[in-house]
């Protein structure tokens, strides 16, 4: 076991004999303002029932996974670690180095109150080694509504024409019409939202579930790729490396018009003070949501202290009170449908509605593709959108290959 007990040891060796405490590490990637003020939400509620929480923040979502795998691995694993929901700890299961918490999902009637995509991307051969913490809803358009007000722009319903006259009403202005997060996954991200914009939930299972030829040549998927490369005139010079919440900050600060961003982006409008419908609107384009969220897993641990302060730490979480507490905080919707959101915001009700109705949310690409297949089209879709000399016509054929042959 990793040695974290000096101030405990300390006191010993002055002949004082202090309690020890159910101390659990927490690797996770939540450092943003909104993000860390979420997970001292779930902190909180492990130090009230008698744990010690030992946070261990990583930026980056990439990086506080390969720490996870690299510690788990080298046997040297923390209590928990988080992950998003999808296959990112199959090999950790098929390893045997994660604890099946199957019996803590059928106490908690999982099966009855968890998505069912969410919950299988959960499981493995049956058995659940993830505990869902959240369902974000990825494809989500952000707007600062008096800024719009300002210029004279109408809200629009999604990535269509009106969009392009608010954008337009925008640039006219002097101000970045969409703030975007110049990056891989984020470029990605936007692509997607205009994609389920124009072909719904049904292109999206041709696409990704199915593979169905007609989906590969449809016009929607083309006017996906048009609509996408045209949102290259409206976004400024700064997009290149730019950080998720800093897009966010540029719609809080009046920077920017729009952006486009999971609901994360939610825990930064409210840690700037700011009020859904009042501050800032929200746009779920054609109404479908996307989801996907955050999940934990548990190494398995040889340390009878450390298994109990982990088995603690389960419990909490698993709590409906904690769930509730930390996605108001975190701006997400719960995963469970026994967690009572009564009094949530405006956008929270629009997710929650689509949440209701299988047409009108899909699971995220990585619960329906191998996580080989999602990073070459993310790749791909990158690459389209920093290289304007990669015509449709050979993004389209590159895309359907990367799927068909995944």
């Amino acid at each position: 076991m990793r040695f974290r007990a000096t101030l405990p040891l300390l006191g010993l060796l002055a002949g004082v004999a202090p309690a020890l405490a159910q101390e659990a590490e927490v690797i996770h990637w939540w450092t943003s303002e909104g993000e860390s003020k979420a997970a001292r939400v779930l902190a909180d509620a492990f130090e009230a029932s008698g744990g010690t929480w030992v946070d261990n923040a990583i930026a980056g979502a990439s990086a506080a996974r390969q720490a996870s795998f690299t510690r788990i691995v080298a046997g040297d694993p923390p209590e928990a670690s988080q992950f998003n929901s999808g296959r990112e700890f199959e090999d950790l299961a098929a390893q045997g180095l994660l604890t099946d918490i199957s019996a803590v999902a059928q106490e908690g009637n999982w099966d009855q109150t968890v998505p069912q995509a969410l919950l299988a991307s959960a499981q493995i051969d049956g058995k659940v080694f993830a505990m869902p913490m959240n369902i974000h809803g990825r494809n989500w358009i952000w707007f600062n509504a008096k800024l719009l007000e300002e210029v004279g722009a109408e809200v629009p319903a999604g990535w269509g024409e009106d969009m392009f006259v608010a954008l337009d009403k925008l640039k006219s202005a002097g101000k970045v019409p969409l703030a975007l997060s110049g990056t891989p996954s984020y470029e990605l991200s936007l692509f997607e939202s205009i994609l389920l914009d124009i072909g719904g939930a049904n292109l999206w299972y041709g696409l990704y579930q199915h593979q169905a030829p007609e989906a590969f040549a449809s016009a929607e998927l083309r006017q996906a790729f048009e609509t996408y490369a045209r949102l290259r005139d409206y976004v400024d010079v700064g997009s290149p490396g730019r950080t998720w919440n800093a897009a966010t900050n540029m719609v809080i600060t009046g920077e920017a018009g729009f952006t486009s961003l999971g609901d994360w982006a939610k825990a930064e409008f409210a840690a700037a003070g700011q009020t859904a419908g009042v501050d800032y609107g929200c746009i779920l384009p054609d109404g479908v949501l996307q989801i996907g969220g955050d999940v934990f897993v548990f190494p398995k641990l040889s340390d009878d202290d450390a298994i109990k302060a982990q088995q603690l730490l389960i419990e909490t979480l698993a709590d409906n009170t904690t769930l509730r507490n930390f996605n108001a905080a975190k701006g997400s919707i719960p995963p469970r449908a026994d967690v009572d959101m009564t009094g949530t915001d405006v956008c929270a009700e629009k997710g929650s509605a689509a949440l209701q109705i299988s047409d009108t949310n899909v699971p995220r690409l990585t619960m329906l593709q191998p996580s080989s297949v999602a990073g070459e089209i993310q790749d791909l879709i990158s690459q389209f959108w920093n290289d304007p000399s990669l015509d449709i016509e050979t993004a389209i054929a590159r895309y359907t290959e990367i799927v068909l042959n995944g």
